[in-house]
């Protein structure tokens, strides 16, 4: 059975760094802002199988760090948490939402109904592009 919970921004650094920077130190991971975001865990069984750190500032948010363990990739895990961090700030007034999508996430963020925005750039050899939802209140 899965189930969510706010974490501390400690709890996220070991799946983040595991996932999306396995070559880097797990310094690599740390946000300057994770001590002012909300960061959620969906756990599997009291296993930690996702997270994700929020950032709401008035009605626009946020999301970054988003990782699912690669071992339950493609399995719906991602797409549940991605499913509550809408719900959640649809509940706090957001109206915006965005991310910074690597380029392979594409597809998975359109799915929920994300349009990218603007161009691809590159940080740190990884390719992104913006991707946002409006949401309907």
């Amino acid at each position: 059975m899965s189930v969510i919970e706010q974490i501390h921004p400690l709890v996220t650094r070991r799946l983040r760094q595991e996932v999306l920077y396995p070559n880097q130190p797990i310094e690599h991971v740390i946000l300057k802002e994770d001590d002012n975001g909300l960061h959620f865990g969906l756990y599997d069984n009291n296993k930690l199988i996702s997270v994700v750190s929020l950032f709401i500032e008035g009605t626009e948010a946020q999301f970054r760090k988003f990782a699912t363990d690669r071992n339950y990739q493609g399995k719906g895990y991602g797409s549940t948490l991605l499913n509550f961090i809408l719900t959640y700030t649809k509940e706090q007034g957001v109206l915006n939402i965005w991310c910074n999508a690597r380029i392979s996430a594409i597809k998975f963020y359109k799915k929920h109904g994300f349009a990218g925005i603007g161009n691809p750039f590159v940080n740190n050899d990884i390719e992104y592009i913006r991707m946002a939802k409006t949401l309907d209140l």
